[in-house]
Order: C-alpha cells, then sequence, then structure tokens
C-alpha cells in the first residue's frame, strides 16, 4: 500500500511536473501569441494607413497629372502671347516715335518752341544742310537760334511728307525714322513769296523713361518753287506778275475813264514820285510829283481838263510789233519788287468845255515805266515810282488805226473741252471759272438736243464800245467773255436739261465788289473776233469777298464787264462764332458770315469758295424756316480721320455749320456750290458722320468735279463734315 502510494505520489508528482511544463509552455506559446497578434494590429493599422497615404498620393498624382496637361497648355499659349506682345510692343513702339517726330514738325508748323521741345531729349542734336539756316545746333542752340530765326522769318507755314516715313529699329529702344517733309512757308517780311523747302530727314528716336525723345536730326533741305511740287499751280512770279499789271493796268484805266484823283493813285505809295516829262497840254506840270497829295494834284487835272479819254497800253517792239507791257518781277525775302513797262500808251483826249484849247483832241503817247515794291504792312503792291514821259502827236496819226464807230471784240484767251452730258466739265480762262453740272445738254437752233459737244468759254478785248447808256457816267468797260456751242456764239443755242429747260453754267469771277456785267449779242463771230451787236440788259451777280459768280447764263452770248467806282454789291458779312468739336473732330480754324439767303452770297474760306444760290433757305430740325443765317465754313485736323480706302490719304477735312451747328439735320433748298482749289488729280471727296455700326466714319462718296488745280462739287445741302482725299503717293 505505501508502495501503491508512494507510487501514486510519483504519479502525481510527475502529473505535476508535467503539468507545470505543460503551463510554462502553454504561457510561453500564450504570450508569443499575444505578441504576434499586437504585431498583426500594428501591421494592420500600419497598412490601413500606407492605404490611405496611398490613395492620396494615387490622388494627388492624378491630379500632378491633370495639372502638368494643363500647365504645357498654358506654357504653349504664354509663349504665343508672349510673342504676340512682342510684336504689339514693336509696333507701338514704331508708332510712339513716329508720333513724336510728326509731333515735332507740328510743332514747328505751330510756331511755338513750347510745341516742339517736349519731343527733344536733353542730348539732342542737329545737323542742317541746305535751307533753312544751315549749321550744327545742339538742344539750347536749336532752341534759340534755328527755332527762332525759323519763328521769326516765316509767318505762316503747312508741312506735309511726301511719302509715308520709314521707321527702323536699330536697338532695343532707339528707333530710326527717315522721311522727306515739304513745309510751305511765307516769310514774315514777304508774304507773299511762298516757299517751298523739300528736305530729307533722318531722325534717331530714342525711348528715355518711358518717354520717346528726339536724340538727333539729320536735316538735308532745298528749296523748290511751288509750281515743282502743285501739280497745276502758277508760278508766283505769274501770280504777282498779273496782280502789278492788274494795279497798272487799273491806274490807266482811271486815266481813261476819268475816275476821281483818289481811285486813280489808289495803288502809290504814300512817298511815291511821278515823274512827269516831255510833252503836255500847258495846263499840266511836268517835273516830279512827290507824295500822294501832289500826285493826286496831276491827276485832278487830267480829270478836269479831259471830258473824255481813249486809251490802250502795250508795248512797240523795235520791229513795229506791238505786245502787252512787260512786267518783271523779283521775290525774295529781303526784298520784293517789279517793273512795269508800257512804251507806248496812247491817250485820246477830248478837251472839256471851258478849258484851254477846247474843242481841241489831244493824241498823248506814253511811254509809262513803273516800279511798285511789295508792302508787308498792307499786304499790297504798291507803287514807289513812276515815269511818265509824254509826246504828242497828229491825231490823224492815230484815228487810221482806231475804230470810233463799229464794235470790235478780238480773242485773246480760249479755253475748249468736249463736253460729255454725264459728266460735265470745268473750263478756266483767266480769272474766269465756268462749271458746266453733269445732265447738261446743247441745244441746236433747231431743237434738237446733243449730249456730247465742244464747249467754249473764250475771252476778248474791246473796240469801240462805250458803256451802257443807262450807266454812262457810272460804268467803264473793261472787257468780255463769251460761251460757244460747237464754235458758235449765237441766243439761238442754249445749254437745257434732259427735259429741254434751261441749265445753267456756273460762272466764277476772281473780282472786286465794283464789277458787273451786260449781256451783249447781235453781232457774227468769224473765230478770231466778233463784230457788231449791241447792249441787251444788265447782269445779276452774287458777291463775295474778290469774287463774284453767275447761275443764270445759259445761251452762248457775250458778257461785258463794267467797272464802276462804287460796289455794286455787298459780300456777306463776317461774323465770329466758336466752333465745336463733332463727330470726332476737332476744329482748327473757321469762316463764318451772316448770310441773306434770299440774295445769296459767296463765303470765302481759305481755299474754300461756298456759293449760297439766291433764293436758299435753310430748315432747322425743328421745322422753323430760316432765310438769313450764319453760315461757316469749318476746318478741322486731317490726323482725326482714317483712309476711306487702301491708296487715299486725307487731305482736307471741313464742315458746314448753320448758326454754328454742324448737322445732318438742317437742309438746304438749293446745293450749296462748292469749289476747292486744291491738287486735284486722283482727288475723291467723302462725307464723314456717325455709321450705322454707331462709331464715326465715311457714310457716302460724293460726286465731284475735276479740273486743274480745283475740285467741285454740286450736291451739298446740309451742313455735315467732308474729307478730300488725295492718292499715296
Amino acid at each position: 500500500m505505501e508502495g501503491k502510494i508512494v507510487g501514486f505520489i510519483g504519479v502525481i508528482i510527475i502529473l505535476l511536473i508535467a503539468a507545470a511544463v505543460g503551463f510554462y509552455e502553454y504561457s510561453s506559446v500564450s504570450s508569443s501569441y499575444s505578441s504576434l497578434s499586437s504585431s498583426y494590429s500594428s501591421l494592420s493599422s500600419s497598412y490601413s494607413s500606407l492605404n490611405s497615404s496611398y490613395s492620396s498620393l494615387s490622388a494627388q498624382l492624378q491630379k500632378a497629372e491633370q495639372n502638368e496637361t494643363k500647365y504645357m497648355n498654358e506654357a504653349e499659349n504664354y509663349s504665343q502671347l508672349y510673342m504676340m506682345y512682342k510684336s504689339l510692343y514693336k509696333q507701338n513702339a514704331e508708332g510712339a516715335a513716329l508720333d513724336t517726330v510728326l509731333e515735332a514738325y507740328d510743332g514747328v508748323s505751330i510756331e511755338n518752341p513750347n510745341d516742339v521741345l517736349p519731343y527733344l531729349a536733353p542730348n539732342f542734336t542737329a545737323t542742317i544742310e541746305g535751307v533753312p539756316f544751315p549749321g550744327t545746333y545742339n538742344l539750347e542752340s536749336f532752341n534759340n537760334t534755328w527755332l527762332a530765326d525759323f519763328f521769326s522769318n516765316y509767318e505762316t507755314v503747312y508741312f506735309y511728307t511726301t511719302a509715308l516715313p520709314t521707321i527702323t529699329q536699330i536697338s532695343h529702344n532707339t528707333y530710326e525714322v527717315t522721311d522727306v517733309v515739304q513745309f510751305f512757308v511765307a516769310p514774315t517780311n514777304d508774304p507773299i513769296y511762298l516757299q517751298v523747302f523739300n528736305a530729307s530727314n533722318t531722325i534717331i528716336v530714342q525711348d528715355i523713361n518711358g518717354k520717346m525723345e528726339i536724340t538727333s536730326l539729320t536735316w538735308m533741305g532745298n528749296e523748290l518753287p511751288p509750281s515743282a511740287v502743285i501739280a497745276g499751280y502758277p508760278s508766283q512770279h505769274t501770280l504777282e506778275s498779273n496782280v502789278v499789271l492788274s494795279e497798272v493796268l487799273s491806274e490807266i484805266n482811271g486815266l481813261g475813264a476819268e475816275f476821281n484823283p483818289a481811285t486813280i493813285a489808289q495803288n502809290f505809295a504814300p512817298n511815291a514820285v511821278l515823274e512827269v516829262t516831255g510833252q503836255l497840254p500847258s495846263v499840266f506840270m511836268t517835273g516830279n510829283h512827290t507824295g500822294i497829295s501832289n500826285i493826286e494834284n496831276f491827276f485832278s487835272t487830267w480829270d478836269s481838263y479831259f471830258i473824255f479819254v481813249a486809251e490802250y497800253s502795250q508795248n512797240l517792239l523795235p520791229n513795229g510789233t506791238a505786245v502787252p507791257p512787260s512786267v518783271s518781277v523779283q521775290l525774295s525775302p529781303l526784298g520784293t519788287m517789279a517793273v512795269v513797262v508800257a512804251n507806248v500808251t496812247p491817250f485820246i483826249g477830248f478837251v472839256n468845255q471851258g478849258e484851254p484849247g477846247f474843242p481841241n483832241i489831244y493824241d498823248i503817247h506814253v511811254n509809262l515805266v513803273t516800279y511798285l515794291q511789295y508792302n508787308s504792312t498792307t499786304a499790297s503792291w504798291q507803287i514807289e515810282k513812276q515815269i511818265f514821259n509824254a509826246t504828242m502827236i497828229p491825231i490823224l496819226q492815230d484815228t487810221l488805226y482806231y475804230n470810233l464807230n463799229m464794235p470790235i471784240f478780238k480773242v485773246i484767251g480760249e479755253d475748249t473741252v468736249t463736253v460729255n452730258t454725264s459728266q460735265g466739265a470745268i473750263l478756266q480762262e483767266g480769272n474766269i471759272v465756268t462749271v458746266i453740272k453733269p445732265g447738261t445738254y446743247a441745244m441746236l437752233p433747231n431743237g434738237s438736243m446733243i449730249s456730247i459737244y465742244n464747249f467754249s468759254l473764250i475771252t476778248f478785248s474791246l473796240q469801240a464800245v462805250m458803256p451802257p447808256a443807262q450807266d454812262f457816267f457810272n460804268l467803264t468797260p473793261t472787257y468780255a467773255f463769251a460761251f460757244a456751242i460747237n464754235g458758235q456764239i449765237s441766243p439761238k443755242y442754249a445749254l437745257v436739261n434732259a427735259s429741254g429747260s434751261p441749265d445753267p453754267a456756273i460762272t466764277i469771277v476772281y473780282a472786286p465788289d465794283t464789277w458787273t456785267s451786260w449781256t451783249w449779242f447781235g453781232g457774227t463771230f468769224n473765230g478770231t473776233a466778233y463784230i457788231g451787236g449791241s447792249y441787251k440788259f444788265a447782269d445779276h451777280w452774287i458777291y463775295g469777298n474778290g469774287v463774284i459768280v453767275n447761275n443764270q447764263f445759259f445761251k452762248p452770248v457775250l458778257w461785258i464787264f463794267e467797272s464802276s467806282c462804287e460796289p455794286v454789291g455787298m459780300p456777306p458779312t463776317p461774323v465770329s462764332v466758336t466752333p465745336k468739336e463733332v463727330f470726332g473732330l476737332s476744329p482748327i480754324a473757321d469762316y463764318t458770315y451772316e448770310v441773306n439767303g434770299i440774295t445769296g452770297g459767296v463765303v470765302m474760306a481759305g481755299n474754300i469758295l461756298v456759293v449760297i444760290q439766291p433764293g436758299t433757305t435753310i430748315t432747322a430740325p425743328s421745322g422753323t424756316t430760316l432765310t438769313t443765317f450764319n453760315f461757316s465754313v469749318v476746318f478741322y485736323a486731317p490726323q482725326n480721320v482714317t483712309a476711306p480706302e487702301p491708296g487715299q490719304v486725307p487731305f482736307l477735312v471741313f464742315a458746314y455749320a448753320i448758326n454754328n451747328c454742324v448737322s445732318f439735320h438742317y437742309v438746304a433748298s438749293k446745293p450749296f456750290i462748292t469749289v476747292i482749289m486744291t491738287p486735284s488729280c486722283g482727288a475723291n471727296m467723302w462725307t464723314w458722320g456717325l455709321t450705322k455700326s454707331g462709331m464715326y466714319g465715311y457714310v457716302l462718296h460724293d460726286p465731284i468735279l475735276i479740273g486743274k488745280g480745283i475740285v467741285i462739287n454740286l450736291t451739298f445741302i446740309r451742313p455735315v463734315p467732308w474729307v478730300l482725299t488725295l492718292p499715296l503717293m
């Protein structure tokens, strides 16, 4: 039993040992399991965190890929925009450089250093070769010397470029502008001596602190006559020759017409000398008559002694050929003078009743030499000295050549054109311009109408033509002009419209307001002279300052100009207004006159002449009818407008205004006849206003007639803006 107990106890001990060993192994395994479980949980948590980070990174990567695509697109757009920016920057810089040059030119024309100096850099230099005022200048000397001399020597300045300037970039902020510019100038001391400076220029313009400034100017200048740069423009010598000859012939005409002494001597300078020599009736004092009062006394004796004088003026060449008086004109800024020679000027004077020698008729030949000087203060030519060398000859030596009975008109000038009815025509002869309107036919004596015909404007000298009886002592015949249709001067022909009604030509004559005319017909025309006929009736003209216009002549007959001592018509009266900016246009000058639309008038405005036809009324926007109104011609800066089409450049921008209103809502009952003295080759006319798009621009291409240096429009009825353009040369 003890053995059993001992064995049992041994078994228990063995079991306890086994249990202890097993518990230990269990505890060890259990601890390892717990540790592995904890590691698993930690790894699982790390996996979840990594998985979340992966998802986030995956989303970021996807967004990054999208951003990369967007960036690439943006980069491409940026490259394109950058190239566009560089191109626009270059264009803007070039335009700014050119603008600086033109603004400086404009400042020279304005004649104000404040309009020039802002465009010159502090280190500005100028090299001037040729005209005017050659030399080398810095900023200070250019201002104090060249600009000062230019502004003091010239009182009227205009400029334009003969072609578009060339602009070249020579560094990132420096540009070279080359051009050929022409300045029209009138010397202050001699404003009739119009000069043209043609300059080939090279200008360096630099961007200095964000502002374009001129750093250097190279000017190569030469002088040209106006006729060389304006097609059809007569030379200044020709123009001034006509003026001085007109003054001398006016004096001769006054001696023949027995005008009052003040009128005869009106063109003499206050200190002039009339040197009278040779043979004269005893009542005349020979010797020097100095000063206006003494000269007028001589002419007063002439006027009292003769009741009537027949006269003409000519030069007799050594071979016996008679030619018109000769004129020599010298033009220069330092001295302008002229000499008129009429070496055979016969005066056949009928002695007045009560005067010594009555009823004698003296035949006095005068060798007349006249010296004239231009007076810039009075803006007129004045006779400084005249040599009056007289010789009396027997009257029978000249009466064989004087026609005292049969009126004869000899042709002295003619302009003939072939008229196409659809086009009209412009004729010019001497101081006369005649306009045949489009749509004008020629009616022949048999009543038929032709659309293509020859039309002539002819001027005549006078022989044996006395003043009209009604105004015998008030008027003096000067010369005549006529129309001819197919070479015929006869009231049996006529200018008519398509319905056969009269369609008068428009005749413009540069003449004073002391002129009028009488209609004459009834004679015959052989191509070189019109013989016979008589006065029929007085004509009615529309008067302006230095111009008269007729819009009633439709028969090819003669009209004789008659000169009066007193004004025959009244030009419109100038008034002062302040023009407004309209249709995006900035006014630079205006000419305004009070016009009576019932009598009409001619408005002179620079190079524009406007005829307000008699019977013209204006319908205002309110519906009111105006018969008397202020009429303005307003000029605007050409740079306010764009080119209407390729190849056409704005040259003249102007508008009419009624009572200072430029508006499409005023309407005239008759067209304003518009005459523009301008370079005319390739000219076009355009109406400017508010377009359908709501912007200011061109709204109409206007019809015009083009002559030699003249453009005419016959359709304007509204006071609106117009643009005259010329072809780009």
